[in-house]
C-alpha cells in the first residue's frame, strides 16, 4: 500500500510540473499568435479587431496545458495496478 502511495504522489507532481509547463508553452503561444494577428490586421484597429485577435490568442492557454498534460501521460512508466 506504501508503494502506491508513493506512486500518487510522484504522479501528482509530474502532472502539476507538466500543467505548469503546458501553460508557460501556452502563454507564449498566445503571446505570438496575439502578436502576428494585430500585425496584420488592418489599420486603424478597431476595438472589434482586438478583442477577437485576443480571443483567438487566449484559446492557446488551455491548448498549451492540455498538449503538456498529454506530453506526461504518453511518456509515464506503465504501473501494474493489479493488487
Amino acid at each position: 500500500m506504501a508503494k502506491r502511495i508513493e506512486n500518487d504522489a510522484e504522479l501528482k507532481a509530474r502532472q502539476n510540473i507538466a500543467g505548469r509547463f503546458g501553460f508557460v508553452i501556452g502563454c507564449i503561444a498566445a503571446v505570438a499568435a496575439l502578436t502576428i494577428n494585430l500585425w496584420r490586421a488592418p489599420r486603424p484597429f478597431s476595438a472589434w479587431s482586438i478583442v477577437l485577435a485576443a480571443l483567438m490568442a487566449a484559446l492557446n492557454v488551455p491548448l498549451g496545458i492540455a498538449l503538456g498534460l498529454l506530453a506526461e501521460r504518453i511518456t509515464r512508466k506503465p504501473t501494474n495496478t493489479r493488487r
